[in-house]
């Protein structure tokens, strides 16, 4: 009988312990619900109440466009691969599917997709520059790391403008202003080097090389290296680099008066 007792009294209390225990807020967000699409071989995902869900349909037609101009500038035919395209609605939200809080990231491995940032408003994500990364990845595979410049210079180029220059132009500021990186710089650690001047310079040199050389030896120098360029051109990289100057000063004789503070924080 006494273990009895004890056993319903220690039942209320724990009865009146959980009456008094505050009530636990639940502090997860609802599930985002999203709207998918499918066209072809390319799967969108876009968040619904998002500004590019407001757009959708003018971003798929861009992302579908933007394809057909990157193949264009790579001499490839089709791109057949299938791929993801999601927008995502904040850095933040681009940091944790990526880890880089970008305005766009593109993703070969484990699955092509590429991450674009839902700022329509800010001038729009980076399509042409991200697609770019997924059809040359795909076609001809991770350049060497001496031509990571490379990869980014042609996804740049891709794009060709930034606060309403396109990269020739840029190119000749640098020039102008002595800004250019050297070379063997830009081969040796890209992404340690400041990223507009980077960006921008090696996105001239790319339509410079493809213009006068061809896809073809672009390709090449691509899977081999900085350190092969005169056995892939039949030319020296500093006879290149002079014809290279000799045109954009033929082009634009006057340098754009590019106010350089305001273009350093970044494309608009």
């Amino acid at each position: 009988m006494g273990k009895t007792i004890t056993l319903i009294s220690g039942t209320l209390i724990l009865l009146l312990f959980a009456c008094k225990m505050p009530e636990k807020k639940d502090d997860r967000r609802p599930e985002e619900k999203f709207f998918t699409k499918q066209v072809g071989n390319i799967s969108f995902i876009i968040p619904q109440g998002s500004l590019a869900y407001d757009n959708r349909e003018d971003l798929i037609a861009k992302c579908l466009d933007a394809i057909k101009s990157d193949l264009q500038i790579v001499k490839i035919p089709r791109f057949t691969d299938s791929i993801t395209i999601r927008f995502v609605s904040s850095r933040a939200e681009m940091k944790k599917y990526t880890g880089i809080p970008a305005g766009g990231v593109a993703m070969i491995q484990p699955l092509e997709i590429v991450y674009l940032l839902d700022n329509v408003k800010e001038g729009g994500p980076p399509i042409k520059h991200e697609l770019m990364h997924i059809i040359t990845m795909s076609a001809w595979g991770n350049p060497d790391f001496t031509s990571i410049w490379m990869k980014e210079g042609i996804a740049a180029f891709a794009e060709n403008q930034c606060n309403g220059y396109n990269v020739e132009q840029i190119y000749r500021f640098f020039s102008a202003n002595k800004m250019l990186l050297p070379m063997d710089a830009l081969a040796a650690d890209f992404y340690r080097e400041p990223e507009m001047i980077a960006y921008h310079q090696s996105a001239y040199v790319v339509q410079y090389f493809l213009a006068n050389y061809g896809v073809e030896k672009f390709k090449d120098l691509w899977m081999q290296g900085l350190s092969n360029f005169e056995k892939i051109y039949g030319v020296s990289f500093v006879r290149v680099k002079s014809e290279i100057d000799k045109t954009v000063k033929h082009d634009y004789p006057n340098a754009p008066n590019i106010v350089w503070k305001t273009f350093a924080e970044g494309c608009q």
